[in-house]
């Protein structure tokens, strides 16, 4: 009975290493797949760009609390102790507390322990300068509200774009591997024909030849399409070490859009409009600068509380309550207030400039974008013949090869060119998505 029970455990123990050796493998190749949805929705949660947009968003909201709080008042409070070490006296002449007397009187004025405490509200009545900054910290907001959405709307294109050349990149890799493939079987084919006399030398040489040229070719595509993987990990914020899928087709794309007025386009751009937000802003920043000459007025009220004593003890005290106004005029600053303002007008014509050399380029991208677009459909349709027609070219050689009416090398110019006509349409495909995405781009929109 002690036997079967050892060798129950002994088998229980197998099963349990065996079931973990098989997860273990398991997930070993296990990687971690994405469709475009998934993929854009990684990007827009955990893009390093975006990141830093939200927090330029969220510092745009601390400087507006910042600008409101110099309107707001002050309240401070402030207390000290001191202990004198030596006397201080006052000294009166005795004929102004005497008529008729000669001499100094000393009295003293310090106790050994004093104790001191004032509490005070400030408030800035006027200034300029107060007003402006609250304006500017409300534009700022706006501007970097736009700036995350011009971030958002470059990230995602540039995602979009990168999303697609995998899947080409892909088909690269599909297609070279096949050709690969067919050349390895092709010579295997040949090198029995020759071992049975049916070809010759040279014919059998040049059938290992593409075979062997086609090797390098594979491996060239799975570093393109590894490189451009690493391309979407970074974007995504994915490990670059770990593996992943992409799940997607390039049989299905967009049609063309409709053409969109220039003006409706300047209005729907983000950068376009944080540029006219800059602009709005450094025109407050000058009027901000030209205010700096005005005068500034704040006001105080405060209580102060005093006791001394030669003893530790509250003694002697005095309460006081008063409150006060300030004024601060400029009048002299060594040229420095003219050289701001100076500064602040060359800023705003930069800005100007910026946004009339924006509009050019919005115009010239929507515009090239759109061509592109265009030249691309109609490549679409070209290369989609020109694979039919590959295709059958390649039938042929192959049949005539096995028959011997085609030699070794005619048959490899036509899987070359049937190749290269899968590689040509997808490709075309690509450049038609990559311009539908620079045309969204350009426009301002984000679709598909």
């Amino acid at each position: 009975m002690n036997r079967i029970n050892t060798i129950s455990t002994v088998i229980l123990k197998k099963a349990f290493l065996t079931v973990v050796l098989i997860v273990m493998t398991s997930h070993v190749g296990w990687a971690q797949t994405y469709d475009f949805d998934s993929f854009i929705t990684a990007v827009k949660q955990h893009n390093k760009d975006l990141k830093v947009a939200v927090e330029d968003k969220e510092m745009a909201n601390l400087q507006q609390k910042e600008a409101l709080s110099t309107a707001l008042p002050k309240v401070g409070f402030e207390t000290g102790y001191t202990r004198n070490l030596t006397d201080y006296y006052m000294y009166f002449d005795k004929g102004a507390l005497m008529p008729g007397e000669d001499g100094l009187i000393k009295a003293p004025f310090k106790r050994d322990n004093e104790l001191t405490a004032t509490i005070a509200l400030q408030q800035t009545l006027y200034s300029h300068e107060v007003g402006s900054a609250i304006q500017a910290s409300k534009q700022y907001g706006k501007l970097t509200d736009y700036v995350y959405e011009a971030t958002e709307l470059a990230v995602l294109s540039g995602a979009k774009k990168v999303f697609y050349q995998c899947l080409f990149l892909e088909k690269v890799v599909e297609i070279t591997k096949s050709a690969e493939q067919n050349a390895l079987e092709n010579y295997e084919n040949m090198k029995l024909k020759y071992d049975n006399g049916q070809v010759s030398e040279f014919e059998l040489l040049q059938a290992e030849t593409r075979w062997r040229s086609s090797i390098p070719e594979v491996q060239k595509a799975e570093r393109n399409l590894k490189l451009a993987m690493n391309t979407m990990k970074n974007l995504a914020g994915i490990d670059i070490t770990l593996d992943i899928d992409i799940e997607g087709t390039l049989d299905v794309i967009p049609g063309m859009p409709e053409k969109i007025s220039m003006e409706s386009v300047f209005e729907e751009r983000p950068d376009f409009q944080a540029l006219n937000w800059e602009k709005e802003l450094r025109e407050t920043n000058l009027e901000a600068t030209k205010g700096a000459y005005k005068p500034k007025v704040t006001g105080t009220l405060a209580y102060a509380y005093s006791s001394q004593s030669n003893e530790f003890e509250l003694a002697e005290e005095n309460n006081l309550v008063f409150v006060g106004v300030n004024l601060n005029v400029p009048i002299y600053t060594g040229g420095y207030l003219k050289a701001q303002v100076q500064k602040a007008s060359v800023e705003l014509k930069k800005t100007s400039l910026k946004i009339d050399k924006n509009k050019e380029t919005i115009s010239t991208d929507i515009v090239n974008s759109y061509l592109c677009l265009e030249e691309a459909q109609l490549r679409i349709d070209s290369e989609n013949s020109t694979v039919e027609t590959a295709e059958k070219a390649f039938q042929i050689a192959e049949v005539t090869t096995r028959d011997g009416l085609s030699t070794q090398l005619q048959l490899k110019d036509a899987r070359f060119t049937y190749d290269q006509a899968i590689i040509n349409y997808y490709a075309a495909v690509y450049d038609y998505l990559a311009a539908y995405f620079d045309w969204e781009y350009a426009t301002g929109k984000v679709g598909m």
